[in-house]
């Protein structure tokens, strides 16, 4: 049976000193996800050398990787914050600009209801899994003249863990400072969809008359600065606690839309993507970094990204790796963790990553169709549904600005309540994706008050899950890379 940390972890927690004992070692821990079961301490190991592990901790020497690791807890508490639901005529949820607690209606109740649980240590609220405040731009949620009570981690009984992710190399090291403010702050690096223009050989380009085609991926990837490549693999090595992101696909980027057709257009522009998408996961797999991925009206093609992966790892693949089974296939070709943000698929689509997901971590299971649970209303609120310890590869985000406020056709309202719905509730995330600090806090529980909604669960249920999810997406950091 497959060990993982989180599944015995589910089982104590309301023990607190245990909790707590975890978070260290998970946080410091070297150990891939996916690695052999018969190398991994036991539960009881773990808890049993704590004080030896403790009094070993070091912290990282650089300022941005020096994520808090002594005070951090598991949340739990017994206080329900609910939600009014409101159902359409067939009696779906149904989630609209007056049904959704506004972004400081949820922080204010989520605070009020762990107020009584303070005394119990457990001072992290809510976990940003993403967001750009390193960008400093407009405020968008916090009341103008009282950005400073909106301030993340003025209040040391009510943390906010955030993720500020950079989109291109032109702003990484400006994350990797922002990251230095707060012990509360992981920096996340990685060239975004949207900005392969930033990486662009623009003189080749733009000198090139032979047109290529899609499928000559030789002469595709010279219109490429691989710099950058080598640029973020020195900053994995040298920061222990950096995350691989924003990466992904896009068929709606302007990169997309408006790569010279000379050149083979669109179809040259999205193979461009899923290049420097798959080496950016090849990365982050190597160096055991979880991942933040970006992807729109793209699922397609990131299947397609995915299957290759796999493929790529197994041709490459030793005797003894195959021996060894699927567990080691899968920690050669993929990250720790993988994060959907601000997820904008369908039902379907999170059924599609499930069942890949399912099928490389669990091909017995997987070949006779497991123990999956049919129907929406099972699935709501079952956790994965594999008996015993899982492991989880994929996680779902889910943030106020992008899944509720820019969301607008009823059409799409209901894709995505259905597509939330069916998310196993161990892998739900919230995040804030603001562009300034001040924006933190309530873009993060604005996200948390519409998923509650959308799932029809109480706010304070939804901040504590996602809090726990997002701590374990944090957890799969790794500060060395696995043996290639």
């Amino acid at each position: 049976m497959a060990w993982t940390l989180f599944g015995s972890l589910q089982k104590i927690i309301q023990r607190p000193t245990a909790t707590s004992i975890v978070c260290h070692r998970i946080l410091e821990s070297s150990t891939p996800l996916f690695a052999s079961s018969a190398k991994r301490p036991s539960f009881g190991q773990l808890l049993s050398s704590d004080l030896e592990f403790l009094s070993r901790m070091n912290e990282p020497s650089c300022p941005c990787c020096s994520f808090v690791g002594k005070s951090l807890f598991l949340p739990w508490g017994t206080n329900d914050v609910g939600v009014e639901l409101v159902k359409d005529a067939g009696g779906s949820l149904l989630a609209t600009a007056e049904d959704v607690l506004s972004p400081s209606e949820s922080w204010h109740a989520i605070t009020s209801a762990r107020a009584d649980a303070a005394k119990q240590q457990q001072p992290i609220a809510l976990v940003d899994t993403h967001g750009h405040p390193h960008l400093e731009r407009s405020v968008e949620y916090a009341v103008k003249g009282k950005e400073e009570e909106a301030a993340p981690n003025n209040d040391p009984t009510n943390i906010v863990v955030s993720i500020t992710c950079a989109v291109s190399p032109i702003d990484w090291d400006n994350a990797l400072t922002y990251a230095c403010r707060s012990r509360h702050i992981l920096p996340a690096l990685g060239v975004h969809p949207w900005y392969l223009g930033d990486i662009l050989m623009k003189d080749i380009v733009e000198s090139n008359e032979e047109e290529i085609a899609p499928d000559e991926p030789a002469k595709i990837e010279q219109y490429l600065n691989w710099e950058w490549l080598t640029d973020l693999e020195l900053k994995l090595s040298q920061h222990p606690n950096l995350i691989v992101g924003e990466i992904g696909l896009c068929k709606m980027a302007r990169f997309v839309r408006e790569f010279p057709k000379s050149q083979g257009g669109k179809a040259t522009a999205l193979h461009l993507q899923k290049i420097v998408f798959k080496k950016q996961m090849e990365l982050a797999a190597r160096w055991r970094r979880p991942v933040t991925v970006h992807c729109v009206n793209a699922h397609g093609l990131f299947k397609e990204a995915l299957e290759e992966i796999l493929h790529e790892a197994r041709e490459s693949c030793s005797k003894e790796e195959i021996l060894d089974g699927m567990r080691s296939l899968v920690t050669k070709a993929f990250p720790p963790a993988i994060a959907m943000h601000s997820f904008t698929g369908t039902a379907h689509h999170v059924q599609e990553i499930l069942d890949f997901e399912r099928r490389i971590l669990y091909p017995d299971l997987a070949e006779t169709g497991g123990k999956r649970q049919r129907g929406k209303k099972k699935r709501q609120n079952e956790e994965t549904d594999i008996e015993g310890d899982t492991d989880i590869l994929f996680y779902f985000g889910f943030s106020h600005s992008v899944n509720h406020i820019m969301c607008t056709s009823e059409k799409a309202k209901r894709k995505g309540i259905e597509a939330v719905q069916t998310i196993p509730s161990d892998r739900l995330l919230v995040e804030s994706d603001v562009h300034a600090t001040e924006d933190v806090i309530l873009g993060t529980a604005g996200a948390a008050a519409y998923v509650a909604q959308a799932r029809g669960e109480s706010l304070q249920d939804v901040a504590e899950t996602s809090t726990r999810n997002g701590l374990r997406f944090i957890s799969s950091l790794s500060s060395r890379p696995v043996d290639t």
